[in-house]
């Protein structure tokens, strides 16, 4: 009696010791991005966590444990984070992981876990960001059939501060009030290309005329368009110089302008008649102090850009890629300071790190472009477009930390990655009437801003799948985004939640269709009739009134490039 006690005794402890074995750890974080520029000091805080077999977890002594980080993709390869005990003290922007290596019982397990610094004022990833062409003075060096914008009337003055207000408020109503940033280009004197490196002078065409100056009517445009959820900005320039520029005499006389190899001035292109531009040296000029007086000047001249925290610098390259070379052959030479791509690039780091400091973030036209190899500025540059289509890039850097405009200057892009758009060329065309801006903000933007909220966890036979269960791929040859049953995309029908807004969906088809049943999301379950309210340029108007929701279904019709807002039935409409 007492020997079969004790076996099973003994066969009961074993049995807990086998239900208790440790099979594996993993890293919490308590915050998985940190930003120190909206929460100066803020730092995470780490616990690692072992998991056993009988399902029970508990926290481990990190005394026992031996933590690493290091970083994964930044500019310059900088310190991302550093560890101090549990905590996670964000160094520079970038992408870092974090190692955890633990032993027992003659087992070694290790875990990893990624954390991103994203010293940004705002979020890239959940903003449409836009750029609006005003104005370019002068006659085309060649004719260019494709230049829609020398075939209007007046080139100069495409659209005033006073009509940008009206597109404003048309692209609000358009875009459902998401939020948006807008850059205006050709904003200065003689319009786009034109008076660099000078930023000091007002376009006077676009002026409006209860204004005294273009200067006022220009901070005008940017308070008002505030109440339609958009931030107006500037596109400048920091690379290129004209003759006309007030600028010029004491850039050329401090040896700022770019020379050839000879060490003689060399224009680069022309593209308006007698409108010859011309490189300048970043280290040149900010060794001078130039760089930061001219930042600083444009700020307390339009002291309004603060409040939005973001400018938009055009073809920020390190190198002229046509010919692939330095931007000034001269000065790179070893004799002549030696002022190479890498050497601009660290100092367009430094030109980044400045604009912060007054608090402005710096978006861009392009990554790995006209820069050295692998230089994405990961970390200093929020947003840009014409986003590289690396998937392994893509895969790695999620898009809170480096967000895409639109990627591709045709068509919609990758749409398993997603691609917002730029609205430039629709502007341009009518600006009064914005032909396919509705097309391009469904089809693009909106799925782009609900798959920017994941994290993209694996791209397995050409699929990509998302957190939260969501996942983009073809199936039956078509271009499908879902979460289980429910569809957000089917090629060019969509139904996605406005996540902007408070129980919103917009529904757009381009070819449209006829009683369709769409599944509703999660959160939808309790509604029983919706609302359907369309979408134009001059707001939404009631479409259909408490549409039945029937076993968790919608039916919907909608006309060829068609789209709706749905929102609970007896709700207000945002």
């Amino acid at each position: 009696m007492k020997i079969s006690l004790y076996v099973l005794i003994i066969l009961f402890c074993l049995s807990c010791c086998t239900q208790n074995k440790l099979e594996e750890i993993s890293i919490q974080l308590d915050k998985e991005t940190l930003n120190p520029v909206r929460n100066p000091g803020e730092k995470g805080t780490l616990r690692v966590t072992g998991h056993y077999s009988n399902g029970k977890t508990s926290d481990l002594s990190l005394s026992d444990i031996a933590l690493s980080v290091r970083t994964v993709s930044a500019s310059g390869n900088v310190e991302v984070v550093a560890l101090s005990g549990d905590q996670l003290i964000p160094k520079d922007g970038g992408l870092a992981e974090v190692t955890a290596v633990y032993q027992k019982d003659g087992a070694t397990y290790q875990a990893k876990k990624r954390v991103v610094v994203a010293p940004y004022y705002r979020d890239y990833h959940q903003t449409l960001v836009l750029k609006l062409f005003m104005g370019y003075d002068g006659e085309l060096n060649e004719p260019d059939p494709n230049n829609v914008i020398f075939q209007k009337e007046d080139p100069s003055c495409l659209c005033t501060f006073a009509q940008a207000l009206d597109v404003v408020k048309r692209v609000d109503n358009l875009t459902r009030g998401i939020p948006k940033i807008i850059y205006l280009v050709g904003w200065q004197r003689g319009g786009h290309d034109h008076l660099y490196p000078d930023w000091s002078i007002v376009n006077p065409k676009l002026k409006r005329e209860e204004d005294a100056t273009a200067l006022e009517s220009l901070r005008w445009l940017i308070c008002e368009a505030r109440a339609y959820n958009t931030t107006i900005s500037l596109r400048i320039n920091m690379v290129d110089a004209f003759e006309e520029s007030p600028l010029w005499d004491t850039y050329i006389k401090n040896d700022i302008i770019a020379r050839d190899v000879n060490g003689n001035l060399k224009s680069i292109w022309e593209y308006v008649k007698g409108h010859r531009a011309y490189h300048l040296s970043y280290t040149k000029e900010w060794e001078k102090g130039f760089a930061k007086k001219r930042i600083d000047n444009l700020i307390g001249m339009v002291p309004e850009l603060k409040e939005g925290h973001t400018i938009h610098i055009d073809a920020f390259m390190a190198y002229w890629q046509p010919e692939n070379r330095p931007l000034s052959p001269w000065h790179a030479k070893p004799e002549n300071g030696g002022i190479d791509m890498y050497k601009e690039v660290e100092t367009q780091r430094k030109i980044f790190k400045y604009w912060r400091e007054k608090g402005f973030d710096v978006t861009g036209e392009g990554i790995f472009w006209a820069h050295p190899a692998g230089e994405g500025f990961v970390g200093l540059q929020p947003m840009s477009w014409w986003f590289p289509a690396d998937i392994n890039f893509q895969m790695v850097v999620p898009e809170r930390l480096s967000a895409r405009g639109r990627t591709h200057r045709d068509g919609q892009g990758d749409f398993r990655f997603g691609s917002s758009m730029q609205g430039e060329e629709i502007f341009q065309k009518d600006k009064d009437n914005l032909p396919g801006f509705l097309s391009q903000f469904c089809t693009m933007t909106l799925p782009w801003y609900y798959l920017s909220r994941l994290e993209r966890v694996a791209f397995i036979d050409d699929a990509l799948y998302y957190s939260d269960g969501v996942v983009a791929r073809v199936e039956d040859g078509k271009n499908i985004i879902r979460k289980g049953d429910f569809i957000l995309r089917e090629n060019d029908n969509l139904f996605v939640p406005a996540l902007w807004n408070e129980n919103e969906i917009i529904a757009y088809s381009a070819e449209g269709y006829d009683n369709r049943s769409w599944r509703m999301p999660e959160g939808w379950e309790k509604v029983s009739s919706v609302d359907i309210y369309s979408i134009t340029m001059n707001g939404s108007t009631l479409k259909q009134s408490a549409v039945p929701v029937k076993n968790g279904l919608l039916m919907l019709t909608l006309e060829k490039e068609e789209a709706v807002s749905i929102v609970p039935a007896g709700i207000p409409l945002h």
